[in-house]
């Protein structure tokens, strides 16, 4: 009976303990992230959704000569509806890099809004600071309601 107590203890600390990527990401992005609110872009346009941009450094990449500093951004959407009892969900972006600008597209359904990024490759002071980085933009679409997200790269 020990024995079954013991095992049962040890597999309980054990789910306590258990910490998935998911959450070690929004603890960076809640301890040393920025946010931006989305409904601010085209104030004068009716949102169905709370949708916000969280923007996280990648740590542990080397791009600057000589000292140390942020490479790139990892990328999170939080989305809220605006219900009694909201439905809200987190989005990890695929793509990393630095958001230079983002529109908010015209939308005709209800919870539902598209977004364009538009993401360097790098940040402008690792651009700065490393003339060998080769830049590149990437332009995505973002189709989001409160369960899903879809990334569609643009052309």
């Amino acid at each position: 009976m020990k024995i079954l107590w013991l095992l049962l203890m040890l597999s309980l600390m054990a789910c306590g303990t258990k910490t998935t990527d998911t959450v070690l990401d929004l603890k960076e992005a809640m301890a040393f992230g920025s946010m931006k609110e989305l409904n601010n872009i085209n104030p004068e346009q009716e949102k169905d959704l709370l949708v916000r941009l969280y923007q996280v450094p990648v740590l542990g990449e080397n791009c600057f000569m000589e000292t140390h500093g942020i490479c790139r951004y990892k990328y999170y959407i939080s989305v809220s509806t605006f219900d009694e009892y909201p439905e809200t969900n987190i989005f990890k972006l695929s793509n990393r890099g630095e958001v230079t600008s983002v529109k908010w597209l015209a939308e005709n359904k209800i919870d539902y809004v598209e977004i364009e990024l538009s993401l360097n490759k790098y940040t402008k002071e690792a651009l700065a600071n490393n003339s060998s980085l080769e830049n590149k933009v990437v332009s995505v679409n973002l189709k989001i309601d409160p369960k899903k997200l879809i990334e569609i790269p643009q052309q």
